[in-house]
């Protein structure tokens, strides 16, 4: 009964130990992906701060070209004004009198 009493327990101590490496390799392959996974956190916060850069630049020119757009049509609604306002009434100057 020794020979398989001490079968016994080898084998279970064999299997413990590769118990013990597989959970080990786990842990650090855990590790491994933990650090993996800040690095392209900060790799996609500091891209998200530059698109929104990019963004904040690109809405600014945006609105220069519309205040530009809105000042050449006003001018041209002005044109417009006045050139249906000599056609229509040649003598307004009189009613303003």
């Amino acid at each position: 009964m020794a020979p398989e009493f001490n079968a016994i327990i080898a084998l279970g101590l064999t299997l413990i130990g590769l118990l013990l490496t597989f959970r080990r390799d786990a842990r650090a392959e855990n590790q491994a992906l933990r650090a993996d996974t800040q690095a392209l956190r900060a790799e996609f916060r500091a891209d998200n701060q530059r698109l929104r850069a990019e963004v904040s630049a690109g809405l600014a020119d945006v609105r220069k070209d519309v205040q530009a757009l809105t000042e050449r049509v006003s001018r041209l609604e002005g044109i417009i004004e006045g050139l249906f306002a000599r056609r229509g009434a040649p003598d307004r100057h009189d009613d303003a009198a």
